[in-house]
C-alpha cells in the first residue's frame, strides 16, 4: 500500500558532534571523488579516443562507489562511537510479539529456537503452499505454543502476510519483531532492545535494527565469505549509519514501533524490498531507523547457485529504488546513501561493458605484446611506471589499500582471511553479472509478478553443476579471448588482474565447495556460552545450538 504524506517531516535535531561527522564526510567524500576523477582524465583518458571517453564515463559512475567506500572506511577510523541512550532496566511491560514469516523454506532449528527471557507472543506467518513445510511448521509450533497464522491467498506477498497480521492482532502490541526463516535472537535480544526503545530520547525511532552475524559457518563457502561481514559492521553499523541519520531496515531481525507503521498504514505493498520502501515511507513521517548494538544471526546460502538467487532477488529490488525514494521528501542527502544500494548493482552491470571496451576499443599487435612482454620482463618497475594507466592503477591502489588495511587491522581479519574472501567473492561476481543482467530485464518487462525466495541448506555443487551455472559468464570470457586473440594481444596483459581471476572462477568455486573442520577446532568453553547474551557474538556457538534437532519436528523435515 502506498503511504499517505500528511504528517509533516519533521528532522531530529543534530548535535555539534554529530554535524562535525556529517560535514567531514561529505567533504571527504568530494575531495576523494574529485582527485580520482582529475587524476583519471589528466593522466590516463585520451580525449580524442572515443572509447577512451566512454571508458571514462564508465569508471566515473564506478569511481563514485568507490570513493563512498574509501570515505566511510576513512570516517570510520576517525570518529568515536557514539551509542544510543538506553534505559538501565525496563520497568514498563510492554506487550511484544515475534513475527517468523516463512514461504516453503522454513529452517526448523531456528524455529524450534525461538525464546526471549522478555515475555513476548509468537506467531509464525505462514505462506508455505507445500505440505511438507507445512507439516514442519505445525509440529513445532504445536510443541512451542506459537500461534500459526496462514492467508488464503499471497496477497503483497511477505508486507502483505505483515500487514494482515497488524489489522487483525496488531491493536494488542507496542513492538513487532521480524524473524525471517532463518533467523536466531538471543534469548535477551528483545529485553536489550527495549532499554532503546523505551528511552525518552529514541521515542521518534521507529526502526531498530539488530547487528547481524553469520551463523551457517560449517561449510566453506559460507565460512570464507563471512568473516567480512565485521566490515560493514564497524563501519556502517557501529559508526556511521545512526550518526549520519541514514535511512535502513533488513527487513529482519529488527523490532518496529506499532504505533509508527499504523501511521504509514503498514508495510509498503508491491515491492521486492518492502523492508526500505516501509523505512523510507516512516521517514516520510519524521520517524527514525537506528542500529542498535546487539548481535542477532541468520544463514548465508551455502552455495553460489543460492548466492545467484538471493543476488537476483536484491537486484529486483534495488531497481525499485527510484520509485518509493524518487517521490519521498526525506533529504536529498539520506536519498544519496539509499542510492548507493541500486548504484552497487548498476554498477556491476556496467563492469561487462567496461571489459570489452579495454579490448575491443583499442588495438595492438602480437609483435607489439611480444615487445612490451620482453621489456616487462627485462625491467619491470620502469616498463609498468611508464604506462599512465598502470601508474595510475598503483597510486589508487596503494592510497585506497591504507584505510582498508587499518580497518581490517581493527577487524581483526587476518591476511589469509582477506585473500581467501577476495578469491571467492571475485568469482561470484564473475558468474553473478550476467544472471544481474537478465534479472533487471526481466523486472523492466515482467514487473512485480513474484518475490523470489532464497534457498536454506542447499548441498555444495557438482562440477557440472557449476559449469552449468557459469556458461553466461564462459561465454563473455569467450568474447574477451577471443578480441584478444584478434584485435588486441596487449590487453591481455594490461588486464591481466582480473581476465586471469575470471577464466578460473568455476574452479575457484568448486575449492571452496564442501563441510569445514572448523567448528571441530573450538574450544569448548566458546560452545558453553552458546546463544548466552546478544551483547556478543558467538558465531561457533550459534550454530552449534541450531544444529540440535527440534522436537517435534518430522524427521525427513530436519536437515
Amino acid at each position: 500500500m502506498d503511504p499517505v504524506n500528511e504528517r509533516p517531516v519533521t528532522a531530529r535535531p543534530a548535535t555539534k558532534g554529530i554535524r562535525s561527522v556529517r560535514l567531514l564526510f561529505y567533504s571527504l567524500l568530494s575531495s576523494i571523488y574529485i582527485l580520482i576523477e582529475a587524476s583519471l582524465g589528466y593522466f590516463v583518458i585520451k580525449w580524442s579516443h572515443f572509447p577512451s571517453v566512454v571508458l571514462f564515463c564508465i569508471l566515473s559512475i564506478l569511481f563514485l562507489g568507490t570513493a563512498y567506500g574509501i570515505t566511510r572506511q576513512i570516517v570510520a577510523l576517525l570518529i568515536r562511537y557514539r551509542p544510543l541512550q538506553s534505559l538501565d532496566r525496563v520497568d514498563t511491560q510492554k506487550r511484544v510479539a515475534l513475527l517468523y514469516a516463512t514461504m516453503n523454506d522454513v529452517v526448523p532449528e531456528c524455529l524450534h529456537s525461538i525464546s526471549q527471557d522478555y515475555p513476548c507472543d509468537v506467531f509464525v506467518l505462514d505462506d508455505s503452499t507445500k505440505p511438507e513445510a507445512r507439516q514442519v511448521v505445525d509440529g513445532i509450533s504445536a510443541e512451542r505454543k506459537y500461534t500459526v497464522v496462514r492467508r488464503e491467498n499471497r496477497r503483497g506477498f511477505k508486507a502483505g502476510a505483515i500487514n494482515d497480521w497488524l489489522i487483525s492482532h496488531g491493536a494488542g502490541y507496542d513492538y513487532i519483531v521480524l524473524l525471517d526463516a532463518d533467523s536466531y535472537l538471543p534469548p535477551d535480544w528483545v529485553g536489550e532492545t527495549l532499554k532503546y526503545a523505551e528511552h525518552p530520547a529514541n521515542g521518534d525511532v521507529a526502526i531498530f535494527q539488530g547487528l547481524i552475524n553469520i551463523w551457517n559457518l560449517d561449510t566453506r563457502f559460507v565460512h570464507t565469505l563471512a568473516p567480512m561481514a565485521r566490515i560493514g559492521q564497524f563501519v556502517w553499523e557501529q559508526k556511521l549509519a545512526n550518526a549520519l541519520d541514514a535511512v535502513f531496515c533488513y527487513g529482519h531481525n529488527v523490532m518496529l514501533r506499532v504505533s509508527a507503521l499504523n501511521e504509514t498504514g503498514g508495510f509498503v505493498e508491491g515491492y521486492v524490498s518492502e523492508d526500505f520502501a516501509t523505512a523510507v515511507a516512516l521517514a516520510d513521517r519524521g520517524w527514525h531507523s537506528r542500529f542498535v548494538p546487539l548481535h542477532t544471526y541468520e544463514a548465508m546460502p551455502e552455495n553460489v547457485r543460492g548466492f545467484v538467487r538471493r543476488q537476483n532477488k536484491w537486484t529486483r529490488g534495488s531497481m525499485e529504488f527510484f520509485g518509493f525514494a524518487g517521490r519521498s521528501r526525506i533529504s536529498r542527502e539520506r536519498k544519496f546513501h539509499l542510492l548507493q544500494i541500486p548504484l552497487g548493482h548498476m554498477t556491476n552491470l556496467l563492469l561487462p561493458v567496461g571489459m570489452i571496451l579495454t579490448v575491443y576499443g583499442f588495438a595492438s599487435t602480437p609483435a607489439g605484446a611480444a615487445a612490451f612482454l620482453s621489456a616487462l620482463i627485462s625491467n619491470p618497475p620502469a616498463v609498468i611506471w611508464s604506462v599512465p594507466v598502470l601508474r595510475f592503477m598503483i597510486v589508487f591502489g596503494a592510497l585506497a589499500s591504507i584505510p582498508s588495511f587499518l580497518v581490517r587491522y581493527v577487524c581483526r581479519i587476518s591476511w589469509p582471511t582477506v585473500f581467501r574472501h577476495r578469491w571467492l567473492s571475485s568469482a561470484i561476481s564473475t558468474l553473478s553479472l550476467p544472471y544481474e543482467f537478465k534479472s533487471m530485464l526481466s523486472y523492466f518487462f515482467t514487473g512485480l509478478k513474484t518475490i523470489p525466495v532464497t534457498p536454506k541448506s542447499e548441498k555444495p555443487l557438482s562440477m557440472g553443476e557449476v559449469f552449468s551455472l557459469s556458461s553466461y559468464s564462459i561465454a563473455l570470457e569467450c568474447v574477451l579471448v577471443t578480441g584478444i586473440l584478434i584485435f588486441n594481444p596487449l590487453a591481455a596483459l594490461f588486464n591481466s588482474t582480473w581476465l586471469i581471476p575470471m577464466i578460473f572462477s568455476p574452479l575457484i568455486i568448486l575449492k571452496f565447495n564442501g563441510k569445514t573442520s572448523y567448528f571441530s577446532q573450538q574450544s569448548s568453553e566458546m560452545l558453553d556460552r552458546v546463544g548466552a547474551s546478544c551483547l556478543f557474538p558467538n558465531p561457533p556457538g550459534v550454530n552449534a545450538l541450531l544444529k540440535k534437532v527440534p522436537v517435534g519436528a518430522p524427521a525427513e523435515a530436519v536437515q
